[in-house]
């Protein structure tokens, strides 16, 4: 795998507050979205994380935050890098609470962000669901220009039956119901759409169709929204939903699909970043 540079960039500006860490905290929670088109609700039974995970981060600045359903509970760590000489990658994936817990996954992305494929890598770990590193493209979608953000992103993985071809799925940048009802006040984020899927025909207008399929007819698995502001205590909220609820696309999938999310919210973070730093100058 080729090593890519990275374009210098400080983390979002995190508000220091005098308030404990787990204020304002909604508890540990399933999604209250699994329902199916028929009405029957998804059993949720997702194999490497819980349904839910809230990004922390830390009292003072560091390229380290925690994933969790409650800030008593930060299960997972995360280590970024965004140096313009640092050849490591943008996302570090942890099975652990730690940055030395070993790496569940790293995410590549060059230094122009989201207009080129950036490479998510499993590397083998101690009790991992495969033999040997697996590594996958996620390839941004055509843009207006060579220098505009990408809106989707799609990367291929083998399912979790290895007689089964491998299956296709699509990051969008969504406004929709499902991001609104995931984290309140919130109104941007990102769905995952499963494009080799069985699809269901019921898309169409937002007023029209099912929760939990996009205007398409696709099914989403899974959802990224950010928080209003880049506070203490939160900075997005992900979820698994559907097909993404029920374990059975499997553990691998599982890590990229989070891997993937965790690198699309974080270039927004530091876009957004950046955009509040021009402004405060202006």
């Amino acid at each position: 795998m080729s090593k890519a540079v990275y374009q210098d960039a400080s983390p979002p500006p995190y508000t220091e507050s005098t308030q404990p860490s787990h204020e304002g905290v909604p508890p540990y929670e399933a999604p209250s979205f699994g329902e199916n088109a028929d009405g029957s609700k998804t059993i949720q039974s997702s194999t490497k994380f819980p349904p839910v995970l809230n990004g922390y981060f830390q009292w003072k600045l560091t390229r380290t935050f925690h994933l969790g359903p409650s800030a008593e509970e930060r299960l997972f760590a995360v280590t970024t890098h965004a140096n313009l000489m640092s050849s490591k990658p943008l996302i570090e994936l942890h099975d652990g609470s730690t940055n030395e817990h070993p790496i569940m996954a790293t995410v590549h992305a060059d230094k122009w962000g989201r207009t080129r494929p950036a490479t998510i890598t499993l590397p083998a770990r101690a009790g991992s669901p495969h033999v040997g590193s697996i590594e996958e493209q996620l390839v941004p979608g055509s843009s207006k220009s060579s220098m505009s953000a990408s809106s989707t992103w799609a990367f291929e993985i083998d399912a979790k039956d290895k007689s089964s071809s491998r299956e296709r799925f699509e990051w969008r940048s969504s406004h929709g119901k499902e991001i609104k009802d995931l984290a309140t006040g919130v109104s941007h984020g990102w769905k995952l759409v499963w494009v080799s899927g069985p699809g269901s025909g019921v898309g169409g207008s937002r007023k029209k169709r099912v929760a939990g399929y996009s205007s398409d007819g696709l099914e989403i698995v899974a959802i990224i929204a950010h928080n209003a502001s880049f506070s203490i205590t939160k900075g997005f909220r992900f979820a698994f939903m559907g097909a993404g609820l029920t374990g059975t696309l499997g553990e691998v999938w599982e890590i990229a699909t989070l891997s993937s999310a965790l690198m699309l919210w974080y270039i927004d973070a530091q876009q957004t970043a950046a955009a509040s730093a021009v402004a405060a100058s202006a």
